[in-house]
Formats: structure tokens, C-alpha cells, sequence
């Protein structure tokens, strides 16, 4: 018999965010213009365990005075000006108060020294319920901020927001005014009504009160803020207070992280052995903050306080998100990371202007290593890339539970938007990891699905009977491989859904909420049969399309689904956000050829890689859990 849980029966004010009068236009935009309104307070609140809860929402934090926009999904999120802050805002306190994370609930509890604040338009002295996927407008203490809790996939379109610029809406009159700077509309406040509803660029139909944004201008006139610009350190401070490592995958305080020694008279640690250096908690610093060894020398590299394994350089400065891979064994994985990264160091900084980097060349030379032969290779023995084994360099023994396995190397890059700083970690899994029955020592090495930020799932149609027939005349010589295990795929995503499902305690017929992206590989054996109607482009004039990727996703879901509907339904039965693409990791088929061994292989014709949209999975994935990151057209 399930568990019930309620809450106090103290009355608490539960937000729906904005159900709202007649819409308004905003000048020159059509965008519609609402007013905040409150619902009716709860008198209690009950949660059915295993029917109401939801662990995985998120919390984000829209700054209106920076711009600047904080996620964070922890138990417990304060928000102010000080530095030990989750969310660091622009505001005349310390500390505001903090937002804590219960079963699928949210409650703000404002701090002792905060006489009241706005919610939605109402002024509110004690805590509330913040009810998910609704649209919240606070102000509280000076600071003006739109909150969201709840599923990424519904949030606002954040980066749409341009705070700089506001109008105010004269309802009485029904007159509008602006636009104005909050420095210029601090002038203007006395000749307008407090009713009238204040908004600006992106802000749809929601508008503040402009009685509440007195005290926000009132702020900036009198603190010397200057609206736009972040809050001293603000990129290093607003961080998560916890952190995980890329190796072992365990979580830990980004201050407990251990630093690596660098006398040679402390060549040996506890875990690794002899022929690593020793990892100690540092307790003495040079003047620039470097941790000093046993022997007195400087330390510039750090290490998990788990497994002891090498982090990448300035780790605990960014934030990070793993991205994990699956598929079959000859699904084509290695080669589409290969031209993945590639193509992304392109991309991304012609369409965005944002840098994409090795983040640590030394960790990344295996990947590294591949792209060169892919991409370079002179002959068709250069470019081959084989089979990714355990015992390849793409592994390495990490020390996890009392033991040591081979576990997938991280492969990290990174993207800076100004001073924020975002983390892409990659693994190169040998496909037998992912089959069921896959040995203990193996089982460890695909636990990044637990706490991965998004999944892509690399279907490959040549290993698949229903698409091999219908390729049956084509030249490839992967479709006249002998497959004699044709179900693998189908049982690889049932396999991933039970293993998820068990170690995440998820009951039967919940899904994740994290984005899984299905890419249908190899698009170069099967792209005709889509038809010549071409798919539309991800990007334009330097805007991610999300709408573009909606009807990609729904034209293959169909396509893939009447050759071989039971992989659409098994996939979808794991998130709740799916979505479809097609990629060609070399933009043309594979030849036969003769390798060094003397044995015959398929692999790229070596000058002739030419990769097919590979990004826009990845693209996809960085807009669901870096929406900030992205110029986006969503509106």
C-alpha cells in the first residue's frame, strides 16, 4: 500500500504563475502583456509516493538587473548578494532567503531580515509553495527576478529576454510609455499609477507591477548598481556547491577536491600506487592560492577525493554536463565522435561566437588521436579507426567501490559565453558494455547513463533487418555484412531502460525528463528513402531553431516508425523529451580494404570524410540544459 505524505497543515500561498487579464501588446512587438494574479491558498498539500514526485525539476534564476541566468536542481538554493550563495543576485542583503526542493514541490523561505516581498504581485511576509512548470516574477529585497521550477523542456525561452529596455502599460489610460532604462524610469514613476504593469523585450505575457519595481529603482539609484553588470565573481561564485567527477561519476564539495603533489620525493599515493604522485587535502597556499606540497612545492593539478583520478584543468570553475553516448557494437560511435568534435569547433564558433576547446588536451589525445586519422589520414590504413576495446587507450582503471575497473576515459570541451564558463564531457564506451548479460567488471563502465545530462542513442539502420531490405541494392558493404544477432538494438534500449530504472529507483511508467536525442546513423546508405524534400536547418543567422528541430524530429519519428515501429516505442518509454535526427558521421559509404595485419576491414576513403549534420543532436541537447547558452528564435 502506498505511502502518504503531507505536508504542514499550515496555510501556505501556492502561485500559479500568471493567469491573466486581457492580453496587451507591448510597442513594437507582439508580444502580449498580462498582469500578475495570485490563486487561492492551499491549506494543505499531499504527495502519493510513487505517484506524485518528480526529483528531477530544476530551478532557474532569470536576473533581470544582469541578464544573467543561474540553474541549479540541489536539495537546498540560497539566493543573495554574498558569496556562499547558489544563486548570486544583485539585492541589498546578504542573503535573501533560500528556495528548497521538496518531492515535486519548491518553497521559498524568505531570510529573518527580509520584512516582505513580491510574489506575482502580491506581498507575501513568510514562505510559500512554488508549484513547477508556472512562470514566477519576484521582487525581494531590490532584486528583480523571474524564477522557474520544474521540467527543462516547458521553461521559458530565456534567452530571448532583453531586461534592458522596459515599457510600462497605463491600463486606465491605456496608454503605454517607454522605452526606458530603470535609471531613466525612475523619473517617470511619480506621473504613472502604481497599478500600471511594467515588462520588457521577451517578457511574454507577464508583466510586473510597477509599484513593485519602485523598490527595484530605487535600489540601483541608491546602491550605485548598475543594471547589466554581474555581481563581482559572480561566474565562480553562483556554481553549484557540489561537483562530480568525470571518472568515477561520484559527487563531492567543490572545496574538498585534492591536490596532486609535485616533489618527486612524493612519488606514491594511497590509491593509485607507486607510479603516481600523492594526493593530499591542501592546507598551505602560496601567495597566488596555489596549494603547497609536503615539501613545500607549488600544485597546479587536482584530483577526485574518490578514485584519485587526474581533474581537467580549472574544473571546479565550470559547469558540467555529461553527455552520454550508446549504441550498438559497430553502430559507428568512435567515428561519429571523431567527426563530431570536429565539426563542433567549426560550428559553433561561426554560427554563436562562442569558442569551443579542448578543455584538457593531455585526458583527450586518444579522441584527439582519431580525429587526426580520420581527417587526415593519407591512406585508407591511416584512417581506419578499429574497434573500441577495453584494453584500448580509451579506458583506463579508476578505483570505484574497493576496486579497481576499466572505466571510460572523459573526453571534456568547453564553451565560454562571457565570464560563464560550461563543460561537455564525452565517453567512447565499447559497444558490448551496453548488451545484457554484460560482464560485472564491464557494469560499472555505462553508469554515466545515471547522471548524464542528456542521452543519444546512435541507431545504426544497416544492422537492422526491416532497413536492410529495403537497402538490399544498395553498394555499401556494411548492408552485406552476415548480422546474425538482428534484435541487438532493441534489446540495448531495453537493457539501458531496466538498468536506469533500477539504479535510479524510477517505478514503472515514470520516464526521465532528461533529453534523449535518437540519431539515425549512417544517412548516407538510407537518406533517398526519406524522400527529396530536404530537412530544414537547425541553425540560421547565428539563432538555434528549435522549432525547426520539432518538425525534423516528427517527419523521422514517422519515417523511422513505419520501418520498425517497436524501436520508437522502447525508446520512448525512457523520457519524457525525445527527439529524432539524422547524421552521416563521413557523408558517404565505407569502402573494403586490406589492413596492416593483412585482413579485410571496412572503413572512410581517406580524403573523402565529409560529416552530415552531426551537431544538431549535441545543439539540441545544449539548448535543453544551457538554455541561456544559445541565441534561440523560441518564442
Amino acid at each position: 500500500m502506498a505511502q502518504t505524505f503531507c505536508a504542514s497543515k499550515k496555510a501556505l500561498p501556492v502561485f500559479e504563475g500568471t493567469d491573466l487579464t486581457p492580453a496587451r501588446k507591448l510597442p513594437g512587438n507582439a508580444s502580449p502583456v498580462r498582469e500578475p494574479a495570485l490563486l487561492d491558498a492551499a491549506p494543505s498539500l499531499c504527495y502519493i509516493n510513487g505517484q506524485i514526485q518528480d526529483m528531477n525539476n530544476q530551478l532557474y534564476i532569470y536576473d533581470c538587473l544582469t541578464g544573467k541566468l543561474r540553474v541549479a536542481n540541489s536539495s537546498m538554493m540560497p539566493i543573495g548578494s554574498g558569496v556562499r550563495n547558489t544563486f548570486r543576485v544583485q539585492m541589498n542583503r546578504e542573503n535573501g532567503g533560500s528556495f528548497v526542493k521538496r518531492d515535486d514541490m519548491c518553497r521559498f523561505f524568505p531570510h529573518g531580515n527580509i520584512e516582505s516581498y513580491s510574489l506575482n504581485g502580491v506581498r507575501l511576509k513568510g514562505d510559500c509553495v512554488i508549484k513547477p512548470n508556472n512562470m514566477y516574477l519576484m521582487v525581494l529585497a531590490g532584486a528583480c527576478l523571474i524564477c522557474w521550477y520544474g521540467d527543462s523542456a516547458q521553461r521559458p525561452n530565456f534567452s530571448a529576454y532583453d531586461s534592458h529596455i522596459w515599457y510600462v502599460y497605463d491600463k486606465d489610460k491605456d496608454a503605454w510609455h517607454g522605452p526606458f532604462n530603470l535609471t531613466d524610469l525612475k523619473r517617470e514613476i511619480k506621473s504613472l499609477p502604481e497599478q500600471a504593469l511594467a515588462t520588457f523585450q521577451g517578457l511574454e505575457n507577464c508583466a510586473f507591477y510597477l509599484r513593485d519595481i519602485v523598490e527595484v529603482v530605487d535600489f540601483v539609484s541608491n546602491s550605485g548598481a548598475h543594471p547589466g553588470e554581474s555581481p563581482k565573481d559572480d561566474d565562480a561564485r553562483a556554481l553549484p556547491a557540489v561537483c562530480r567527477c568525470p571518472s568515477c561519476w561520484e559527487k563531492f564539495p567543490r572545496n574538498a577536491v585534492l591536490a596532486i603533489a609535485t616533489h618527486p620525493d612524493l612519488m606514491h599515493d594511497d590509491i593509485l600506487g607507486d607510479g603516481e604522485m600523492q594526493r593530499f587535502i591542501p592546507s598551505s597556499f602560496t601567495e597566488n592560492g596555489l596549494p603547497l606540497d609536503a615539501k613545500g612545492s607549488p600544485c597546479n593539478e587536482f584530483a577526485c577525493p574518490y578514485c584519485h583520478c587526474k581533474l581537467p584543468p580549472f574544473f571546479t570553475s565550470s559547469t558540467q554536463h555529461i553527455f552520454s553516448l550508446i549504441g550498438v557494437p559497430a553502430a559507428g560511435k568512435s567515428y561519429y565522435l571523431a567527426s563530431l568534435i570536429h565539426e563542433l569547433e567549426h560550428e559553433i564558433p561561426r554560427e554563436f561566437g562562442i569558442p569551443f576547446r579542448d578543455a584538457d588536451p593531455a585526458a583527450n589525445a586518444p579522441l584527439n588521436d582519431m580525429r587526426m586519422r580520420l581527417f587526415s589520414g593519407l591512406s585508407e590504413q591511416e584512417t581506419y579507426i578499429g574497434k573500441t576495446r577495453l584494453q584500448s587507450n580509451v579506458y583506463h582503471k579508476v578505483w570505484r567501490h574497493n576496486h579497481f575497473y576499466s572505466m571510460p576515459r572523459p573526453f571534456t570541451y568547453r564553451l565560454n559565453k562571457g565570464t560563464d564558463v560550461y563543460s561537455v564531457v564525452f565517453y567512447d564506451n565499447a559497444g558490448e558494455n551496453f548488451e545484457p548479460g554484460a560482464p560485472l567488471e564491464q557494469g560499472p563502465s555505462v553508469e554515466h547513463l545515471d547522471v548524464a545530462s542528456a542521452i543519444f542513442f546512435l541507431f545504426d539502420p544497416t544492422a537492422n533487418p526491416e532497413f536492410r531490405s529495403l537497402l538490399k541494392d544498395h553498394k555499401d558493404p556494411q548492408i552485406h555484412l552476415n548480422r546474425r544477432l538482428a534484435g541487438r538494438q532493441s534489446m540495448l534500449l531495453t537493457e539501458a531502460e531496466m538498468r536506469l530504472r533500477s539504479r535510479l529507483n524510477l517505478p514503472q511508467g515514470q520516464k526521465l525528463d532528461v533529453p534523449l536525442a535518437v540519431i539515425i546513423g549512417k544517412s548516407d546508405t538510407w537518406g533517398h528513402l526519406l524522400g527529396p524534400e530536404p530537412l530544414l536547418p537547425v541553425t540560421r543567422s547565428g539563432m538555434f531553431m528549435p522549432e525547426h528541430v520539432n518538425v525534423n524530429s516528427a517527419r523521422l519519428r514517422q519515417f523511422l516508425f513505419n520501418i520498425t515501429p517497436h524501436i520508437c516505442t522502447n525508446i520512448e518509454t525512457i523520457s519524457e523529451n525525445v527527439r529524432y535526427f539524422m547524421a552521416s558521421a563521413l557523408g558517404e559509404s565505407p569502402i573494403e580494404f586490406t589492413n596492416s595485419d593483412g585482413q579485410i576491414v571496412i572503413g572512410p576513403q581517406s580524403g573523402s570524410v565529409h560529416p552530415f549534420r552531426v551537431t544538431d543532436p549535441i545543439l539540441w541537447a545544449l539548448s535543453c540544459v544551457e538554455p541561456s547558452l544559445l541565441p534561440s528564435s523560441q518564442k
